[in-house]
């Protein structure tokens, strides 16, 4: 198994946020996507950080349903 320092995760964290963005300001862009599978693809450390992207995501979606919305009116 892999093994990483705290701030070697983060950088990969990181890394796989910047690659997401990329997908999701350019949707039909194929040259990200492609760039993104790549990335996941080249090492188990890679899947895992987006994995770990993916939960942070899904903890702020959370936060920002549990938020009321006349908060921002």
């Amino acid at each position: 198994m892999d093994r990483f320092s705290d701030s070697d995760i983060e950088m990969l964290e990181i890394k796989a946020y910047q690659l997401f963005l990329a997908i999701h300001l350019e949707p039909d862009n194929p040259e990200a996507r492609a760039a993104l599978i790549s990335w996941v693809e080249e090492s188990p450390a890679h899947r895992r950080a987006f994995h770990a992207l993916d939960q942070h995501l899904e903890e702020v979606a959370k936060l920002l349903d549990a938020i009321d919305p006349d908060t921002f009116q």
